[in-house]
Parts: C-alpha cells; sequence; structure tokens
C-alpha cells in the first residue's frame, strides 16, 4: 500500500521531496505543501524572473536540477539574464541556460533541514507540480550558510509576503 505524504514525510522527514513525492504517488509540489508551518513559503510562478534577478546579487550559491536518476549541482554565482521570447536566459557561465517562464506555477522559500543539514533554498515549480531547479544558498569553508545570503533570502521572501499580502 501506498503511504500518505504525511507518512511518508514521517519516514523520511529530511528526505529530498522528490524522493518523498515517489514513495507517497504524488508530486514534489503536494509535499512541498505538506510540510510543517514555518518551512516553505509559496508564491505565484509569475515572480520567477523579479527572483532569479535579485539572487544575482547573492554570491556563489548551488544550483539543483533532481530529475530522478540524475542529481546535477553546479556551484557559481547566478549572473542574472534577461527576457526574449518567453524565456528567462541566463547571461552567465558556469550557469547558462533558458527557462520558459509560463512554465513555472510557483516560486518556493524553503527552510528545512535535508539530510540532516539545514538549508535554505528557493524552488521553482512547474504547472504539473514538479520541481524545475532549487537554488541552495553558498556555505563558507566551515560549511556553514553564509550570513550575507541569508539575510537576503529572509528580505526578499518578507517583501515578496508584504506584496502578496
Amino acid at each position: 500500500m501506498t503511504p500518505t505524504i504525511a507518512e511518508a514525510l514521517a519516514a523520511t522527514p529530511h528526505g529530498a521531496l522528490e524522493d518523498i513525492a515517489k514513495a507517497a504517488g504524488t508530486t514534489p509540489l503536494a509535499v512541498l505543501y505538506a510540510l510543517p508551518a514555518g518551512e516553505v513559503s509559496a508564491f505565484p510562478g509569475r515572480l520567477m524572473v523579479e527572483v532569479l534577478d535579485e539572487m544575482a546579487d547573492w554570491g556563489e550559491i548551488t544550483l539543483v536540477v533532481n530529475t530522478g536518476p540524475v542529481i546535477l549541482e553546479a556551484k557559481a554565482p547566478l549572473q542574472g539574464g534577461s527576457v526574449a521570447q518567453g524565456m528567462y536566459n541566463f547571461k552567465g557561465k558556469p550557469i547558462g541556460g533558458h527557462l520558459k517562464i509560463d512554465a513555472c506555477a510557483r516560486v518556493a522559500f524553503v527552510r528545512r533541514k535535508l539530510f540532516g543539514t539545514e538549508t535554505r533554498s528557493v524552488q521553482f515549480y512547474d504547472t504539473a507540480g514538479g520541481c524545475m531547479f532549487k537554488v541552495y544558498l553558498g556555505r563558507d569553508a566551515k560549511r556553514q550558510m553564509l550570513p550575507g545570503q541569508i539575510a537576503a533570502f529572509d528580505a526578499l521572501e518578507a517583501r515578496l509576503r508584504e506584496t502578496a499580502a
């Protein structure tokens, strides 16, 4: 019998949302919405460009794309982008590519333990409930999240909450 989302979360509370979703037979977005209070703030996907542009000033981050059998990570600063033909086009290297803007349904600010380590990330979800990609805050040599990025994350989340209210 397939566990409920709550049961799958209880079994692996610090696991990847994609793994929990697979166990529960649902989408990562459904799992995101089931996280405990205070772990997530979700906003409309139309804010994707604004969020990515602001994150360009955060310094080195870790961009993660988790397709299930493949988890790709890139550690580098986001360098902003431009919008053309319905796409957000990353400017820089090594993180480059093109994101279809209207495919993004939700932008989520997530605070949770992942495999036992405190994390903060901005996650971008598509219209089918899948996670397009995640941007985790950078870490110093002692594996601590960078205070400047924590402050920027908190400030952007607070500003979006105020404008959404």
